[in-house]
């Protein structure tokens, strides 16, 4: 499956779909070996912007992907937890609400060729989630 078209499946419904999630772990071979041993998930390597990406796919369909933190910089200090992200229609327009409301940006938007554009906010009281568009298809 095309990585546009995952996208797309993924962005099922904007502001109400959770479209994705990622497992973040020092180690992210051993993560992938947990969760395919215990859910009988397999693992499909991708290639996103110049690095491998490997995703947890479930009945044929990627389900997560995996980050490993340990002797990243950018991840320095991030603890082992999962991420969700939340379909909205403009990622942007969205970020302006969150502050407006009392939330904060904690990962300003990015752009992912051919996937799409995301933000990690918190909410009020220090929930996080990512905000996501799916790229043009």
């Amino acid at each position: 499956m095309a990585e546009q078209d995952m996208a797309k499946e993924h962005a099922l419904a904007e502001g109400s779909t959770f479209t994705w999630h990622e497992l973040y772990v020092p180690d992210g071979e051993a993560g992938v070996q947990f969760y395919t041993e215990v859910l009988g998930w397999q693992m499909q390597q991708t290639a996103l912007e110049g690095f491998d990406y490997p995703m947890l796919v479930a009945n044929g369909r990627p389900v997560a992907g995996v980050m490993s933190t340990k002797d990243n910089p950018q991840m320095a200090g991030v603890p082992p937890h999962w991420a969700t992200y939340i379909a909205v229609d403009d990622v942007d327009a969205r970020l302006a609400r969150v502050t407006r409301h009392g939330g904060s940006v904690v990962v300003p938007p990015m752009d992912i060729p051919s996937v799409g554009r995301m933000a990690l906010i918190a909410d009020p009281q220090g929930a996080h989630i990512w905000l996501f568009t799916s790229a043009p298809m």
